[in-house]
């Protein structure tokens, strides 16, 4: 089936069914948009999307290496494996995702010019694909560390895990929104953002327990939304991890705001956008 072969209108409709027929038109469109973006990502290099795949992995394998020689041992509970993959998989949800977003309208090339395709739908589509892949890679890392032994890597409550996830991708969605106007804009946003969304590492609880943090440092890193994130989403994993500082209406209420704000930005820039 060819790319163009999903935005085959069908016959007429009554007016009733119009706007499912919308719905179902864009959900055609995104859906084309994910597949292009797979291929393309394959056939310019196999190695270096293999590569895109595995980056949390590997960066979890590097921090690994880096605690074992230190001799450091994890904040909470007893594996330093699980600890810091709780905090890699939503850290690398949001960074991917709000990050990958900003140069996808730029990239987007000729598909820009078929009528049905709007810039929402090129970034949607992007953001859709990142979820969907560490959603995937998630799932193996957690079934990985549970094979050794790790018998924690089960989530105790699935459903934490589960909203802290979809708490985490809103709030990268809303961000990579933002992100994709901005990069269409300004070609130099794409290194600048991902240059300084690296400080995130550091500031939201990846390889540390925030509660245990010196009170000087937790009244700054409060503030950071995806720190509650990764707070929220161990929850899913520990029974009794300390949750002092979380704030689950402070990270939906963020990641709401910065989806409207991408979808106003969007459609005010739209014309200038296509």
């Amino acid at each position: 089936m060819s790319f163009s072969s999903f935005f085959t209108e069908p016959g007429s409709t009554s007016r009733s069914g119009r706007f499912g027929e919308g719905l179902r038109t864009q959900g055609r469109v995104i859906i084309a948009l994910m597949l292009r973006e797979m291929r393309l990502r394959s056939v310019q290099s196999r190695m270096s999307y293999l590569l895109a795949l595995f980056e949390p992995i590997l960066h979890l394998a590097v921090m690994i290496a880096i605690f074992t020689f230190l001799g450091r041992r994890p904040d909470f509970g007893t594996s330093m494996l699980l600890f810091l993959a709780t905090g890699i998989v939503p850290f690398f949800l949001f960074t991917h995702v709000s990050g990958r977003t900003t140069g996808a309208i730029r990239s987007s090339g000729l598909v820009r010019a078929l009528a049905p395709v709007q810039p929402l739908d090129i970034i949607l589509a992007r953001a859709l694909l990142e979820t969907a892949t560490l959603v995937i890679i998630g799932t193996l890392l957690f079934c990985f560390i549970y094979s050794t032994g790790v018998k924690e890597a089960a989530p105790v409550r699935p459903m934490n895990a589960v909203q802290a996830f979809a708490a985490t991708g809103v709030l990268a969605i809303g961000v990579g929104l933002i992100n994709g106007v901005i990069g269409a804009f300004f070609h130099l946003w794409a290194v600048i953002y991902g240059v300084s969304s690296r400080v995130l590492l550091f500031t939201s609880g990846v390889f540390y327990v925030p509660d245990f943090m010196p009170p000087q440092v937790r009244q700054y890193i409060v503030w950071n939304p995806l720190m509650h994130a990764l707070e929220w989403f161990r929850t899913g994993f520990y029974l009794t991890y300390p949750t002092s500082l979380l704030d689950k209406p402070y990270l939906l209420g963020f990641g709401l705001a910065t989806v409207l704000i991408g979808l106003a930005l969007e459609r005010v820039f739209r014309p200038r956008l296509v």
